[in-house]
């Protein structure tokens, strides 16, 4: 039992210094100054005009102390440090802003809500991490395909679509809409069809369907053609298509029918 005892302790020990900030980055200590680190593969660096002594670490980067806020190290100009926290995410607040890294994000800290990890909004504008994407906030939303529908990928204001907070050019936002919950995502409006965020080259929105789609696929069709992904499967005419047979997947080439 003593042997098995002595064993955790030194094992404890020699793990110790891997989870420490100099391996695993972040803020320390030493000898009265401060210092910050990337991790194992980044050299410390000394946080310039830190005061070790007040010196108060927060999350995602973020510190300060009776004088400046800081983020990775670097000093965070025009922040209030009497009021500046952080918030959630990778975003803090003071009193004035609400900051993305060193960024001043938001004006409007009184009126700032998270939407979601990468997305949130204050009274005047939509901001996906650092970067304002939308002037609609009243109107901005997440389109889901159900209640429990997860993927995030697709939003809009009353202007434009967006996927993963690029504007999508050309998009009908009064009727887009998504068509399936996948990394495989299909969607259309009055006009186009989509994939992801591209347009499907002459497929037709109004006839268009997505057949299959799991973790390897992605397949669909309108009344004239049969798609992987974006691409048209030559030779390949739905109106032919076995009827009452499940679509079981597809390729370059073919679609395939289950019993």
């Amino acid at each position: 039992m003593r042997q098995w005892v002595t064993a955790l302790a030194v094992s404890a020990v020699l793990l110790a210094p891997a989870c420490s900030p100099k391996v695993v980055g972040g803020y320390y200590v030493e000898e009265g100054k401060v210092y910050w680190t990337g991790g194992i593969d980044s050299s410390p660096r000394e946080v310039a005009g830190a005061d070790a002594g007040s010196f108060h670490k927060l999350s995602s980067g973020y510190a300060r102390d009776k004088a400046h806020a800081y983020y990775r190290g670097a000093q965070i100009a025009g922040a209030d440090v009497t009021t500046f926290d952080w918030l959630n995410y990778g975003w803090a607040k003071d009193r004035n802003h609400i900051w993305a890294g060193t960024l001043p994000l938001s004006g409007d800290p009184d009126h700032f809500e998270t939407i979601n990890s990468d997305l949130a909004k204050d009274s005047g504008a939509v901001y996906c991490k650092d970067r304002e994407i939308s002037d609609d906030p009243a109107h901005f939303e997440i389109l889901r395909i159900s209640p429990d529908d997860r993927n995030l990928d697709y939003t809009k204001d009353i202007h434009a679509v967006y996927y993963r907070c690029e504007a999508i050019p050309g998009a009908d936002a009064a009727t887009f809409r998504r068509l399936n919950d996948s990394v495989f995502n299909y969607a259309v409006d009055n006009q186009r069809a989509y994939y992801q965020d591209r347009v499907i080259a002459g497929a037709d929105p109004h006839t268009f369907r997505v057949l299959y789609d799991t973790a390897n696929e992605g397949c669909a069709a309108d009344a004239q053609h049969a798609y992987r992904w974006d691409t048209v499967i030559p030779d390949v005419d739905p109106q032919k298509f076995p009827p009452g047979k499940p679509v079981t997947g597809c390729d370059g080439t073919q679609v395939t029918f289950g019993p």
